[in-house]
């Protein structure tokens, strides 16, 4: 019996049917065979035959006792049993049919599944109810239908898999670390592209609209609002309130935050755009070669805040001419310009707080002038015992104290910024090509064809700190912020050293090692400019060799911003450039006489 149902692969109500007219059948004969044991049709007489065809009619459909002309009433004992029947007469259907449902059949040619009964006499309800719940008990074991889909799921996660090492170079940024080279599956590939997508281009897109259990949140208390009409006042403060203390609780900013410019600024995806150049008023008709936003004009007078977000933007370059614009990112109406006939303007710098510049050439003088009294004053450098040929780079301390020329033979000339008359002389080892003042104007730094760092108190002129830049090469540029010393060099890489630490004056101005804490690699020729914005978070690198060779880093994490510039971002060659006093703008000087002016939109009040 468990052979005959392991082997039954469907069951079907016909089935039924046929298992039950073949267990009479087989009872029928088994009869027969007692009475007589030559079982062959041509020796069958006509009272069997009738008998036989009677029953198949009743049980497979082919009729009834009166279609074949029998008459189970009439005395059997009183025909001749040596009559023959002619069985070709009869039609084949009423002596069987054919199943084709697809049941398997046994060896001994039963119906799989079929309840075979004994030689003993049973009713023939018994037999019935007997194989119907043996039917039932099948179906219960048998699944009637296998999915073929889920049985491949685990031999399909097994071949769908995704290498990480042999596809695009962007597909190696899911690596947990530098030596995965085992494949993947697409469950954890499609999770790792989530956290990628979450860590990069996420955190400055607003994505809150998407947050379902939020929305659920709200929902429920819109429709708690609704069931409790009577008491409507109550529910809108508490609704307010709790929706204040959610944004509070979900939100790690400060609690005194009053604009974006408190909020963390993203590392990769930077908010910017273009409004129109800054010299748009007047362009330059050569290369701007110096742009600077004044430190406080645009402010109020107690420097608290700005008060029109309309700093003043001064430009100067090749065609010896000096600009003044206002800046509102549309019209930035010029406000003054001068010209000065003798020298093509090198170098030009606000003169601290004050209302004065310095412009100086690749002449042995240079101008000071004056834009509140409109005095133009002009200084050679016999007035103060030098036999410079050229003053075209200096730079001016954040107070306005103190100027620094860069001189031959690795000298840096200091004025004092108010009498203009001269202080005393630096010396370093090698030229100097770059120096820049400390964010509180107590130092300076200078650095050169040596490629040591050198630091110099400004009152005492004393050497304090000497390390060698881990570049090796040529020093080209120097910025300094309240935190951070960048060092940028011909070779391009751009070397982030830590600044917080104080400088004693017992120090002596031995070789020292300083590690820097990210060396940056982005740019392929000299780092000619690199200028820090107001709070130090945003490091701007360029240079002047290269076309759109400029590059924005976030200064917390050292990572340099994916989004801008891109290649269709208009730069050229950049030959100057600086942020505003409340880094809301960014301003690049090009060749081509125009100020490239960008709105950084997460400097802006809400």
């Amino acid at each position: 019996m468990a052979k005959q149902k392991k082997s039954q692969t469907n069951i079907s109500p016909l089935n039924s049917s046929v298992d039950k007219a073949a267990t009479i059948k087989k009872k029928a004969v088994t009869k027969t065979k007692k009475k007589d044991e030559t079982p062959r049709r041509g020796d069958m007489t006509t009272e069997k035959l009738a008998e036989e065809a009677a029953l198949t009619a009743l049980l497979f459909g082919g009729g009834t006792s009166s279609d074949v002309n029998v008459d189970m009433d009439v005395n059997r004992s009183s025909r001749d049993k040596s009559q023959d029947v002619d069985t070709n007469q009869i039609p084949d259907e009423m002596l069987f049919t054919i199943d084709r449902s697809g049941v398997e059949v046994d060896e001994e040619g039963v119906a799989g599944g079929a309840w075979q009964d004994d030689d003993e006499d049973a009713s023939e309800e018994e037999n019935e109810s007997s194989g119907e719940e043996e039917q039932q008990a099948v179906s219960m074991a048998v699944a009637a239908w296998q999915d073929e889909d889920e049985d491949s799921d685990d031999e399909d996660e097994s071949k769908n898999k995704v290498s990480l090492v042999g596809g695009a170079n962007r597909i190696k940024k899911l690596r947990r670390y530098r030596d995965e080279k085992d494949p993947i599956s697409m469950k954890e590939y499609e999770l790792r592209l989530r956290e990628r997508f979450v860590n990069t281009a996420s955190v400055a897109a607003r994505t809150d609209w998407a947050d379902v259990a939020n929305a659920t949140e709200e929902g429920d208390r819109k429709k708690m609002k609704i069931s409790d009409s009577d008491d409507s006042d109550q529910s809108d403060e508490e609704d307010e309130q709790y929706s204040s203390v959610n944004r509070i609780l979900q939100s790690n900013a400060s609690l005194f935050a009053t604009s974006s410019s408190s909020l963390p600024l993203p590392p990769t995806i930077l908010d910017i755009y273009r409004a129109k150049d800054g010299n748009i008023a007047d362009p330059s008709k050569s290369c701007v070669n110096a742009l600077q936003f004044h430190p406080t004009a645009g402010k109020d007078y107690d420097g608290s805040k700005e008060s029109s977000d309309r700093p003043l933007l001064m430009t100067a370059g090749m065609d010896k001419m000096l600009r003044f614009f206002r800046i509102d990112g549309e019209t930035n109406e010029k406000v003054h310009g001068l010209h000065f006939d003798e020298m093509p303007i090198m170098c030009a710098s606000f003169l601290g707080n004050t209302g004065s510049v310095v412009m100086s050439g690749r002449r042995p003088f240079f101008y000071v002038y004056d834009a509140a009294s409109g005095n133009v004053e002009r200084y050679h450098v016999k007035d103060f015992g030098s036999r410079e040929r050229s003053l075209e780079n200096f730079t001016v301390s954040p107070d306005g104290r103190v100027i620094a020329f860069i001189g031959n033979d690795g000298y840096i000339i200091l004025l004092d910024g108010m009498s203009r008359r001269w202080i005393g002389d630096l010396k370093m080892n090698g030229s100097v090509r770059a120096i820049t003042f400390s964010s509180d104007g107590e130092y300076i730094m200078g650095s050169g064809s040596d490629g040591d760092v050198y630091k110099w108190h400004v009152k005492s002129r004393r050497c304090v700190e000497r390390f060698h830049n881990e570049d090796g090469t040529i020093t080209s540029s120097l910025a300094v912020s309240k935190d951070m010393l960048a060092v940028g060099a011909e070779s391009g890489v751009v070397n982030l050293y830590d600044d917080r630490r104080s400088t004693s004056f017992s120090r002596s101005a031995s070789q020292m090692e300083r590690t820097p804490i990210k060396s940056v690699m982005n740019l392929s020729t000299s780092a000619d400019l690199v200028k820090f914005n107001g709070d130090g978070k945003i490091l701007a690198m360029s240079t002047r060799r290269e076309k759109n060779g400029l590059k924005l880093l976030h200064v917390p994490t050292a990572t340099v911003f994916s989004n801008w510039p891109t290649s269709k971002t208009p730069l050229k060659y950049v030959w100057s450039l600086d942020f505003s006093p409340g880094s809301k703008y960014l301003c690049a000087g090009t060749d081509h006489g125009q100020c490239l002016l960008y709105q950084l939109k997460h400097f802006w009040n809400d």
